[in-house]
């Protein structure tokens, strides 16, 4: 039941839902022209806000700059790599496919050639009531973990090193039964690996398994050079302050997610 009710209820306080939301409450509540009118105005507001380039950006920013990047210096027992970065290999997909969090594989394949771990754990499996059976080409079941893994060959790191976890549907399964698996091989300090914003939650729900953790964020949004580039002002580009765009609706909603995730899990225990 958390599962479900973690996947629908925060979709209507998202940018898309909750614009939604106010628009229906305008619809059939505000009765008078002037309570109309304050709705529409609240909701031009909050259209301007969440799809204004700062707020999100600035978001995002604080997270990521939660753990500093990995510098190689330290060696662990395994290579946690969490799931949600890959799209599975069905027609016309003739291979399995990253997404935006891809830099994820890449990365723990880079790590694993370095040396960092000899083992690497992939985790994450795909919620059938919402993705529905997700298949392979050929008939089995498919999950991030399996198809993590698939990548993971195709850059020729050898079977031997891959343990694969495809039961767990969210952050928090995840370390819950990564952290059996690794128990039972008798690993206790590992490197995660898993995008920059999600690392404050991952990182704190992996330590609460008492595992050692550093800290291995990739898929960063913005380059130090890149954030410095987002800030400056000039006329050509003002109106990129002003005009409010989807994609940054997506990088609010996203950041959002991040914070509403940890607060809910720190509610619950889990951290």
């Amino acid at each position: 039941m958390f599962v479900y009710l973690s996947k629908m209820l925060p979709n209507l306080i998202y940018p898309a839902g909750f614009i939604l939301l106010l628009l229906l409450l305008g619809l059939f509540l505000c009765r008078s022209a002037g309570a109309k009118n304050r709705m529409m105005g609240f909701l031009a507001l909050f259209v301007f806000i969440a799809g204004n380039k700062l707020p999100g950006a600035f978001l995002i920013r604080k997270l990521e700059q939660t753990y500093p990047p990995y510098n190689g210096s330290q060696k662990a027992d395994a290579i946690v790599v969490l799931g949600g970065g890959t799209v599975t290999k069905s027609d016309p997909r003739q291979i399995v496919e990253v997404n935006g969090a891809g830099d994820r594989v890449i990365y723990a394949v880079q790590l694993y050639r370095s040396g960092a771990a000899d083992k690497l754990l992939l985790g994450g499996s795909y919620i059938t009531w919402r993705d529905g059976v997700v298949s392979t080409e050929g008939g089995s079941v498919s999950s991030p973990a399996s198809e993590m893994a698939e990548l993971m060959r195709m850059f020729d790191v050898p079977e031997e090193a891959l343990i694969i976890q495809d039961h767990s549907v969210n952050t928090a399964e995840e370390a819950v039964d990564d952290a059996e698996i690794l128990r039972e091989l008798g690993c206790e300090k590992i490197i995660l690996v898993s995008s920059a914003t999600h690392m404050r939650r991952a990182v704190a729900l992996f330590e609460k398994q008492g595992l050692d953790v550093i800290p291995a964020p990739t898929d960063f949004s913005f380059s130090d050079q890149e954030w410095e580039n987002f800030l400056r002002f000039d006329w050509a580009s003002s109106y990129t302050f002003f005009i409010p765009t989807v994609g940054n609706m997506e990088a609010f909603q996203g950041a959002i997610k991040e914070y509403l995730g940890y607060f809910v899990y720190k509610m619950r225990g889990w951290l």
